[in-house]
């Protein structure tokens, strides 16, 4: 009896796009995880339980991240 491995849709998709996809989600990743780390102190001062500082605190964190990213 033959038994066929089984290949998740994740793994199908690095396979199959020579990596592309997987290289994007490690990208996204890692910017979402820089935007996180300068969000915490904001959170820390700011955030008092409403939802509409939290939308605040992140695009502000999403545009001090995107401002570090320029060429000086």
């Amino acid at each position: 009896m033959i038994r066929k491995k089984v290949i998740d849709q994740f793994e199908l998709e690095a396979k199959t796009s020579g990596g592309a996809v997987f290289e994007q989600g490690v990208k996204e990743s890692k910017r979402s995880k820089a935007v996180r780390r300068i969000a915490q102190p904001l959170m820390d001062k700011h955030w008092k339980n409403q939802v509409t500082n939290l939308h605040r605190i992140y695009r502000v964190a999403e545009y001090l991240h995107t401002r570090s990213k320029r060429i000086k």
